[in-house]
């Protein structure tokens, strides 16, 4: 392993115990390791269909002024002014990660200070006069959720988001599951990721702070993350993106100051597997059932509106890798088949994506 490697583990230790690394487990995290690729719309698709995370670098989420200019500056400005001057943030501050909220000025004040651990990371900014500094087209023009002309107002309301994600430093942001598919970009800064599929995770005695009575810190091992066949890491860092799949339980570590954008999605390659988790397992965010409903016939007017357009509305919203993920899925052996087939919903999605 790289001295680079070694420092960047060493760090994540310091900041949370349960990441120190021995050398006995070297071999199976350098292989763990998702490296990031250049970014091609299709790949996109391709491995959201199949549920792996995607690591893109070269996908351009312009900042305006950012180019010729102090990009931090830019930003730190930008979120200073760009919201109305009552409006605060939720934060986690503090090794102890205290919840409180706090005005947006001083949040930027402490970050840009570099002495306190804090973390944003619902700074919703749709509307306001920062979403006019950053041209979030690439995060959002494959996403049904904000692109459906009779729903979209309801989803923003609910589910649908485009964030901030401010943290500091030496900030840990503990074990959960976002359960839809998650977009993150960023822009200064570095975190590392380590990810894993929730339920294998919890067969193997890990927590969720969102769903398990948490005292301090979730449970969480490295050796028993780094056997998980689900199990990955990654570092992400500026002008890289990522596409989590909604099934993957996360732990995140700020190794340098970090600013960029997330977002949740739903799109058509990757619907049948966010379908599945929502109807078999348990879901925090698509309820009550009314929400879910109207998530699937928002999809189903979207499959029917390309599947009657040109081909470059085809390949723009990833028909052909939706297809090719229902045909797996039907051609495959899911223990969940039947349960499946027989839901109201499903069925609806299913014969849909069939026709297309």
């Amino acid at each position: 392993m790289s001295a680079e490697l070694i420092t960047l583990w060493e760090k994540a230790a310091s900041i949370d115990r349960t990441l120190r690394v021995h050398e006995r487990d070297l071999p199976l995290l350098k292989r763990k390791r998702v490296k990031p690729t250049p970014y091609s719309r299709p790949l996109m698709f391709a491995q959201m269909s199949r549920g792996q995370v995607c690591l893109f670098e070269n996908l351009r989420v312009p900042v305006r002024g950012g180019d010729g200019g102090d990009l931090r500056e830019v930003l730190a400005e930008g979120i200073r002014s760009g919201f109305p001057k009552s409006r605060t943030a939720r934060i986690q501050k503090g090794r102890s990660r205290q919840r409180c909220r706090m005005r947006i000025p001083e949040v930027i004040r402490r970050w840009e200070g570099g002495r306190s651990i804090l973390s944003v990371t619902d700074l919703h900014f749709r509307e306001t006069k920062f979403d006019d500094l950053i041209d979030t087209t690439a995060l959002s023009d494959f996403n049904v959720l904000c692109n459906d002309p009779e729903s979209g107002g309801v989803f923003r309301q609910t589910i649908e988001m485009m964030t901030l994600v401010i943290s500091s430093e030496g900030n840990l942001t503990d074990i959960h599951a976002d359960d839809c598919d998650g977009t993150n970009h960023c822009f200064l800064g570095r975190k590392l990721w380590l990810a894993w599929d929730r339920l294998e995770g919890r067969a193997a005695g890990f927590q969720d702070v969102d769903r398990d009575p948490v005292c301090e810190q979730a449970t969480f091992d490295l050796e028993t993350f780094l056997t998980l066949p689900s199990s990955g890491w990654f570092t992400v860092g500026p002008g890289q993106t990522l596409f989590l799949p909604g099934n993957l339980a996360h732990k995140v570590i700020t190794l340098e100051h970090y600013l960029g954008v997330g977002s949740f999605h739903v799109a058509l390659p990757s619907y049948l597997r966010s379908l599945e988790r929502w109807i078999i397992y348990d879901t925090l965010d698509i309820v009550p059932k009314e929400l879910l409903a109207k998530v699937n016939r928002a999809v189903l007017r979207r499959i029917g509106e390309v599947r009657r357009g040109a081909k470059a509305a085809k390949e723009h919203w990833g028909l052909a890798q939706m297809k090719e993920a229902v045909a797996n899925w039907h051609a495959g052996n899911s223990p969940v088949k039947g349960s499946l087939i027989r839901h109201p919903l499903f069925a609806e999605f299913f014969e849909a994506a069939r026709r297309a």
